[in-house]
C-alpha cells in the first residue's frame, strides 16, 4: 500500500523538524564560553552545570588574588583562586538568557544575587544585586578565545 504524496510531504517535514529541533537543543547557550572580566583581570569558563549555568576563574592576571583570602567562611578561607566557582544556580530564561542566579565577588568577599544576558554585540552583561536587580550594579565581560589566554593552575 503506498501512502498519498501529501502524507509522504507531511512524514518528511516532521522528521526534518524533530532532527533539527533536538540538535538546536542540544547546542551551546551563547553565555557558554569563556568571558574576560571588565577589569580584565581574570577570565571566566561559564558553562552548564548540575546547579544550571555555572562560572569558574579560568585564568589570572599576573599579580592577582591568588587565595580567597576574603571569603566569610574561615574554612574556605586560603582555597586557590585558580577553579573557583564564583557562578551558580542560574536558570534559564531564554537562549543567552539567565536568571537567579549567584555571583560571589572574592575581592571583599560579598556574594550577589545575578542575571546574565548575551547583547547583540556579543558581549555578555553581568547584574549582580541585592534584593531586586533594578537596584543592582552591572559588568559588561567580553568572549575571549582559549588561545588567547593560559589556563590558570
Amino acid at each position: 500500500m503506498r501512502f498519498p504524496l501529501f502524507l509522504q510531504f507531511c512524514a518528511v517535514l516532521i522528521g526534518a523538524f524533530l532532527v533539527f529541533s533536538s540538535s538546536f537543543a542540544n547546542a551551546a547557550d551563547p553565555a557558554e564560553g569563556l568571558w574576560l572580566t571588565e577589569n580584565e583581570r581574570s577570565v571566566i569558563n561559564v558553562q552548564e552545570c548540575d546547579e544550571g549555568l555555572c562560572g569558574t576563574i579560568y585564568w589570572i592576571i599576573d599579580g592577582g588574588m591568588q587565595v580567597d583570602e576574603k571569603n566569610p567562611d574561615e574554612a574556605k578561607r586560603g582555597q586557590p583562586m585558580c577553579g573557583l566557582k564564583i557562578l551558580w544556580g542560574f536558570e534559564r530564561d531564554e537562549p543567552g538568557e539567565w536568571e537567579n542566579g549567584n555571583i560571589y565577588k572574592a575581592d571583599d568577599g560579598d556574594l550577589y544575587s545575578a542575571e546574565l544576558e548575551v547583547e547583540e554585540d556579543g558581549t555578555l552583561d553581568v547584574r549582580g544585586y541585592l534584593g531586586f536587580s533594578f537596584i543592582g550594579k552591572s559588568q559588561t565581560w567580553t568572549r575571549v578565545n582559549a588561545g588567547d589566554y593560559q589556563r590558570c593552575r
